[in-house]
């Protein structure tokens, strides 16, 4: 590498001296001939230093990382298709009952189609029974699953 180094000083310091040259004696030939015997310095010194620089890149290797694993194009359209799910009926829910519930749905693939597995939810502190049971209502008849698949976690906004 510090062949390659000293090719590229000496190659500057040539430019420079012809540049002078036609400078001081308006000689363009003279200029061109320098430029050229410098330009085959830095090859024949490219080429010298070729086999060391082939000889550390052979020896680079890139760091051994696991490949990330986002699952498969189903599983992705699955968990967006959650999102979605829970985007809109939280959206319903604060429509048709005036809560602002957080849902967390979770589907699978079977063979006929997708299902619900859970539907979390979170309501915010001083939820009557009687909203939890207008939401679980909702839930279950868009859904179309049973009470046992709706969860109630902890209240949301820290309640």
């Amino acid at each position: 590498m510090q062949q390659l180094k000293t090719a590229v000083a000496v190659f500057c310091t040539a430019c420079i001296c012809a540049e002078l040259v036609g400078r001081l004696l308006g000689d363009v030939w003279g200029r061109q001939c320098i430029k050229a015997a410098a330009g085959l310095y830095i090859l024949v010194a490219l080429f010298h230093a070729l086999p060391s620089i082939r000889a550390g890149v052979a020896s680079f290797a890139p760091p051994d990382v696991p490949a990330a694993s986002f699952g498969t194009m189903e599983d992705v359209v699955l968990q967006q298709t959650q999102r979605s799910l829970a985007d809109q009926l939280e959206a319903q829910i604060a429509e048709e009952t005036g809560l602002a519930v957080t849902l967390d749905i979770v589907l699978a693939s079977t063979q006929t189609g997708v299902q619900v597995v859970r539907a979390e939810v979170s309501a915010p502190a001083g939820t009557t029974p009687q909203d939890r049971t207008a939401v679980q209502e909702l839930l279950c008849n868009t859904l179309e699953t049973g009470t046992e698949a709706i969860a109630w976690t902890g209240q949301a906004e820290g309640g």
